[in-house]
């Protein structure tokens, strides 16, 4: 809608939408759904875009990014108003802008970051979730580590855990990390957590119970359900391990070492679909990170 006064009269665009993919056939290739909330801006040399929010879904099947951020260039009628598509117009998954650099440190397309935890901050990509977890996390405490005390909050309540974290932003990924942990009692677990809320979550976790020290993946579900997908044993006087989470778009894989020894399989082809938006609903994505508890 257009008009000269905030207060209106407003006069509506005869391409309305503007920016829709709605009518478009859902088994195109490379789709992109749930366009919206575009800003407009303009370029110093005077071109005009959209900056938006999109999904991708991965095999037209579902997303676990959530909504991304999207440009497309902004058109004008001959009467002046702006449009983004119109007809059976897609929303590109590359834009090529004249004179656009990429940068060394890139948090878009493919890249590979490691952190060692160095730092006296966490990076800016790292989150924890609802508030602060500063009583539950150092990065002082022992330099080089992120210490993460096992607290007495789980990810599947509505408070602050002791999970750090960062958005998934690959279908397709490998997220490693190497962890000293001793659990003192049965109650005690570590890992890496894929939470999608608080009823949607998988979990690669160290923990022991009355046969010992055990690694395995917990499948999280609503009313505190929990199924164990898969369980593996290991030595009690064992402290050190590696703990790998691959996606292959439709579906996790799950990895643990010994020390510096070689990855093992512990569980493949679960489903990643369950973290999905499509599944668990709203539009923010899958999280995955560094997670302690002894509830």
């Amino acid at each position: 809608f257009r008009s000269d006064n905030p207060m209106g009269p407003f006069i509506p665009s005869k391409l309305n939408p503007i920016l829709t993919q709605r009518t478009l056939d859902k088994n195109r290739l490379d789709p992109i759904t749930c366009a919206g909330h575009a800003d407009l801006v303009q370029t110093p040399k005077g071109d005009w875009w959209a900056v938006f929010l999109a999904c991708r879904p991965i095999e037209s099947k579902f997303e676990n990014l959530g909504r991304e951020t999207f440009m497309v260039p902004v058109r004008w009628t001959d009467d002046g108003f702006p449009y983004m598509t119109k007809n059976k117009e897609t929303v590109p998954l590359i834009e090529r802008i004249s004179g656009a650099v990429r940068g060394k440190i890139v948090t878009f397309g493919n890249f590979t970051i490691k952190d060692s935890f160095s730092e006296k901050k966490l990076g800016l990509e790292w989150m924890t979730l609802r508030g602060p977890a500063n009583k539950f996390y150092s990065l002082s405490q022992v330099p080089g580590y992120l210490s993460l005390k096992c607290a007495d909050v789980s990810s599947e309540e509505k408070l602050t855990p002791a999970f750090v974290c960062r958005r998934i932003q690959h279908e397709k990924f490998e997220c490693t990390t190497m962890m000293i942990f001793n659990p003192a009692n049965e109650k005690e677990r570590a890992g890496m957590l894929l939470f999608k809320d608080e009823t949607h979550q998988y979990y690669l976790c160290v923990g022991k119970n009355s046969s010992g020290k055990y690694i395995s993946v917990k499948k999280i579900g609503k009313g505190n359900e929990q199924e164990t997908l898969s369980v593996n044993r290991v030595n009690a006087s064992v402290s050190n391990f590696g703990l790998k989470v691959i996606s292959r778009g439709l579906f996790f894989d799950f990895y643990y070492s010994i020390g510096k020894g070689p990855w093992v399989e512990l569980c493949k082809n679960v489903d990643a679909g369950y973290l999905s938006t499509r599944t668990a609903g709203g539009f923010t994505g899958t999280t995955i990170g560094l997670y302690a508890t002894r509830k």
